[in-house]
């Protein structure tokens, strides 16, 4: 590997970073662009060149991979609070695998983490994946927690206008997509707990009544709940590079006050092989005041009417897909989401590696709360 140097980022690799992670993720739902790096990394909070290892071929001066370490935060576990730094984009060039450039970039990344004082890295990867058995666990990560992918189809007309040949399915899909909403809708209509229930659908607005209620709602049902402060809300929801990540957000109040809510922003999905093209919508999080609900079919319902509210907003932004990732713990709001026919999918894993000696990360029966700059690289 005479040709291979490692370093940190310096100014002016975005557009071959961004390259790499496109080539890397050829069937990934997400691709990058210098302006969407910049804004996913340089921009964030704390951000230090460190927190992006490199791996350059010198003789043609080319990025052939890179490890992004994301935000450095605090995360409240139990009674304690523990500095979590999360690992993001593994990516390595496909003329340069098992070369061992990805473990040496991880390797570099663990040392940097280290440094900063953290008390564990976090990552997310896929159940079945290569990466996990070949470099994570091999380098001391675990399985923490399993994850859900939920999806479903918001707007019928729209997902056939990008994708045409899904017009044969037109019934199948309008049936599943309609017919549950319409008739939860009838059945929270003859419930008496429901009838001070409201919703506001708010595009790009309104981020700091939002980012209030999540903050005091979240964190007593989560654990991991870093919250937001104006820097972050201000990198991840306000100073946004384009209007597919501006956020709409959803909020449920019963007597005026807020009890739940959620977020959704889009990404643009092309693939040449498929030759698709559709706008997927992305839900970052949804949030219920559990301890107002009388039992756990109202909490139910409770999450019924929330989702079908983030279906109706989806609707509104012309989405064809939406796309959300649970944790296995979240039983009520699961459920929900089988009730509102979405499509259960693959399961990832949350993994965590320890970074101090005689230091375990405590059990819980609260599920994690893992944002999406961690599970799907979007903030």
């Amino acid at each position: 590997m005479t040709n291979i140097v490692f370093r940190h980022y310096k100014e002016g690799d975005e557009k071959q970073l961004a390259e790499l992670f496109n080539l890397a993720f050829q069937k990934s739902v997400v691709t990058r662009t210098s302006t969407s790096w910049q804004w996913r990394y340089i921009k964030s909070p704390g951000f230090e060149p460190e927190m992006c290892q490199i791996a350059e071929d010198i003789n043609k001066k080319k990025i052939v991979g890179a490890i992004f370490v994301n935000l450095i935060e605090k995360i409240p576990v139990g009674k304690e609070q523990y500095l979590i730094g999360d690992i993001n984009d593994v990516s390595t060039h496909p003329n340069y695998i098992k070369r061992g450039i990805a473990t040496k970039l991880l390797e570099n990344s663990i040392e940097y983490m280290t440094e900063k004082g953290c008390d564990f890295s976090m990552l997310c990867t896929g159940l079945k994946g290569f990466a996990r058995s070949k470099l994570y666990q091999k380098l001391g990560y675990f399985d923490l927690e399993k994850r859900y992918y939920f999806v479903h189809i918001p707007n019928v007309p729209q997902l056939i206008r990008n994708i045409f040949g899904f017009a044969f399915f037109f019934p199948i899909f309008f049936i599943i997509s309609y017919l549950p909403r319409f008739l939860y809708r009838l059945s929270l209509k003859f419930k008496s707990f429901y009838k001070d229930f409201s919703y506001e659908i708010n595009h790009n607005k309104n981020h700091y009544e939002y980012m209030n209620a999540i903050n005091r709602i979240s964190s007593k049902y989560y654990e991991g709940y870093p919250g937001y402060d104006k820097s972050k809300l201000i990198w991840a929801r306000i100073n946004v590079p384009s209007k597919k990540q501006e956020p709409t957000y959803i909020i449920i109040r019963k007597s005026g006050k807020i009890i739940g809510g959620s977020v959704i922003t889009h990404q643009k999905v092309e693939t040449n092989k498929f030759k698709l093209k559709l706008r997927l919508g992305i839900i970052h999080e949804i949030f219920l005041e559990k301890d107002i609900f009388n039992n756990s079919y109202n909490l139910y319902l409770g999450y019924i009417y929330l989702i079908d509210k983030i279906i109706k907003a989806a609707t509104q932004r012309y989405l064809g897909v939406l796309l959300y990732q649970s944790s296995l713990k979240a039983d009520a709001l699961n459920q929900a989401f089988k009730g509102m026919c979405f499509f259960r999918i693959q399961k990832d894993v949350i993994m965590i590696k320890e970074l101090k000696k005689n230091l375990k990360f405590p059990p819980s029966k609260k599920p994690l709360f893992i944002p999406t700059y961690i599970t799907l690289g979007i903030p």
